[in-house]
């Protein structure tokens, strides 16, 4: 009777038509455990100012603007996508913009459809002149002063829809041209004698969202999408305006006055937005003047100026007929949590997350300096623009959201 092997020399034996020794075996593989997500990864580093982050539907790309969007002739806002895990840059429209800013049209605030990869956004027609009608030299009656009255900056935009690779001319596609609020004319106007012989004057209403801008360079008239239909609401510094595409004019959303910001919420059902506190109207009167020494001034511009005043700025909910509104709490720039329970905002230099049930805040960690929080469209991070030194250039940077 044959001796019987062990099961080990046996199994040895076995694989040794395979492997020449079952010393020299590889080891099985062995994955490891997964790294655990970085807590907070910078994606943009540039030496000008990267804003306004939006993330692509698949949520693999985020799309934000570089440039100043008071710029002339170079560092225009210009629209750029870039891998969510970080990586090259590319121009959102390459036939619009140039990669360094100069010779193309000034694009920002996009916004993404959340049904498709169309992307919303602003393009600058005209600025506004420095002090309403010039900028030279100034003489105001009420109060008597050389001071230049305020003016906004902005003063012709267009909304237009583009999605990435489109061909052809801007105002082509989908698009609305519009003013922002403030600035008017009244050329039958009669002036006082002092300001004669000037026919006519520039009105300018200063709202607290021209004067947000100017100080903070928030960018209020960014665009949101209805997530079921063709629909686009945007602020033009005193209310909301609701845009159906295909339609020649805008509509105001009822109770609205001085919102800002808006950002519609993903089951279609509310409208979240800023409301700007005014704290004063101050009025003056003030003709811009010509002088050509020894001749005395002539006044060239008549300037009627309401100066508001900007207090606290505060985060509201409506419905997007303007009913049902509520107040969620202090805040800028929201922006919806995926489930719709919470708005994610920019508060005292950081981002804060409110409950739309009690309005309480959490903040979230890594994010001072943050601004204009966009969460990812599974919920799971969030893209803000941020400022690691205080002053006025950001990066985009993105952290876990909270659980």
């Amino acid at each position: 009777m044959g001796h019987q092997l062990p099961g080990a020399t046996l199994a040895c034996l076995v694989l040794t038509v395979a492997v020449p020794a079952c010393s020299d075996a590889p080891a099985p593989y062995d994955p490891g455990a997964s790294p655990a997500p970085e807590p907070i990864r910078q994606i943009t580093f540039d030496q000008r100012d990267d804003r306004a982050p939006a993330w692509s539907s698949d949520g693999e790309r985020v799309y934000y603007v570089r440039g100043d969007l008071e710029a002339v002739f170079s560092d225009l806002p210009t629209l750029f996508a870039i891998p969510a895990a970080g990586g090259t840059r590319e121009l959102l429209f390459p036939d619009l913009q140039s990669e360094d800013g100069p010779g193309g049209r000034p694009l920002t605030a996009p916004a993404m459809d959340p049904r498709s990869d169309r992307v919303a956004f602003q393009q600058r027609l005209r600025l506004a002149p420095p002090a309403g009608c010039g900028e030279a030299g100034w003489l105001c009656l009420s109060p008597a002063d050389t001071t230049p009255p305020p003016s906004p900056l902005l003063d012709e935009m267009a909304l237009r829809v583009r999605a990435p690779g489109d061909a052809g001319e801007l105002g082509d596609g989908p698009g609305l041209e519009f003013e922002m609020a403030g600035r008017t004319e009244d050329p039958g106007a009669v002036n006082p004698p002092e300001f004669q012989p000037v026919v006519g004057r520039v009105i300018v209403d200063y709202y607290p969202a021209h004067r947000l801008y100017a100080e903070d360079g928030t960018l209020f008239f960014r665009p949101t999408w209805n997530p079921a239909a063709d629909e686009i609401v945007f602020g033009d510094a005193l209310e909301l305006l609701r845009w159906r595409m295909g339609e020649t004019a805008a509509t105001p959303i009822p109770g609205t006055t001085d919102a800002i910001s808006p950002a519609w919420s993903p089951d279609g059902q509310w409208i979240a937005f800023v409301r700007l506190e005014r704290t004063r109207n101050a009025n003056s009167l003030c003709t811009n003047v010509r002088v050509v020494p020894p001749a005395p001034p002539v006044p060239t511009c008549v300037q009627e100026t309401t100066d508001y005043g900007l207090g606290a700025a505060t985060v509201e909910i409506i419905r997007p007929d303007g009913t049902g509104g509520q107040v969620i709490g202090e805040g800028l720039d929201p922006a919806w949590a995926p489930d719709g329970r919470y708005l994610y905002v920019r508060r005292g230099g950081a981002i804060y997350r409110l409950s739309i049930e009690s309005g309480a805040a959490e903040p979230v960690p890594d994010t001072e300096g943050g601004r204009e929080p966009a969460l990812s469209p599974d919920g799971s991070e969030l893209a803000f623009a941020r400022s690691v030194t205080g002053g006025s250039r950001h990066d985009i940077w993105i952290v876990p959201a909270l659980p």
